[in-house]
């Protein structure tokens, strides 16, 4: 068997962050072979993260890339907050959010693409740092939004490090105001959006289902009332106007001022800025939702 030095040792430890102990197995299992000793702990990496593939992952971080008129949304998951505030995994992040906008969230090109250009795929890179972290990691959903004519707007909640967090908003509007003059408003409204949870921009785009099932919901509980349909139904129109009132953006209540609503604050902010805004898009992404 070949003498393994401490300093052999390192210099694997420094090319993959890999422990001790699998460092020097894997320089016994290659005799000596840099190459193929990296080509035997990336082996092992694969069996680890295959290993943790049944296990939950839905803490992480959420991250975003833009500039003045697009902007790109991902969300990574770890197991724990503790790795979310790891400085490998944040790197990884980074650079995933940086590819993100390039490929305008298309997540399974992303996954094929090169990592820091380098030869190595994003796909190979993630089974590294399992490895490396010891946590199942997953690249969960991915998203793009541009701005014709207009720009968009960004917020992070809960901020970890720069442009990522545990709550991200991208909003597009459509304007023909000055960008400087915009950016506050674009703040305040993402800030809402983080805040007040909206499923959609208007009614017309809230998706269908959701809207047959609340009211199937709302018909269920009135059954018991007997009272004529057409009553029932005006009954049911209120009960959706509330139900728009929680979900729907430009039918919510300011957070910052409920007396009016955001398409008030829309008509208002345009006013004051003598042109017009248009919202078109948002997106927001919360670390872990929907995970069980």
């Amino acid at each position: 068997m070949a003498n393994i030095s401490t300093e052999d040792i390192k210099k694997l430890r420094d090319k993959t962050g890999a422990g001790f102990m699998d460092c020097k197995k894997a320089l016994e299992e290659s005799n000596l072979d840099i190459e193929k000793a990296l080509d035997w702990l990336r082996k092992k990496g694969i069996s680890s993260a295959e290993k943790k593939n049944s296990r939950s992952a839905s803490d992480g971080l959420i991250a975003i890339e833009n500039n003045n008129n697009e902007a790109a949304i991902i969300e990574v998951n770890s197991e724990t907050d503790f790795v979310a505030r790891n400085g490998d995994f944040q790197d990884f992040v980074e650079e995933l959010s940086k590819l993100n906008l390039k490929l305008k969230g298309d997540i399974n090109n992303l996954n094929n693409s090169n990592y820091k250009d380098s030869n190595e795929k994003v796909s190979n890179a993630l089974i590294n740092l399992i490895s490396k972290i010891g946590e199942k990691i997953t690249i969960r959903r991915a998203k793009y939004i541009s701005a014709d004519n207009g720009f968009v707007g960004t917020y992070i909640h809960n901020v970890e490090t720069k442009n990522m967090g545990k709550i991200g908003v991208i909003i597009s509007v459509k304007t023909d105001i000055e960008k400087s003059k915009i950016d506050d408003f674009l703040k305040k409204i993402s800030m809402h959006i983080a805040a007040a949870t909206p499923l959609s921009l208007n009614i017309e785009k809230l998706d269908k289902d959701i809207i047959e099932k609340e009211r199937e919901i709302q018909l269920e509980q009135l059954k018991k009332e007997k009272k004529d349909q057409s009553i029932l139904n005006k009954i049911i129109d209120g009960k959706m106007s509330k139900f728009y009132n929680e979900f729907v953006l430009l039918e919510q209540n300011y957070v910052v001022d409920d007396k009016i609503k955001i398409k008030d604050f829309i008509l208002e902010t345009s006013k004051k800025l003598n042109g017009k805004i248009e919202v078109v898009d948002f997106v927001r992404y919360k670390v872990g939702d929907e995970i069980e």
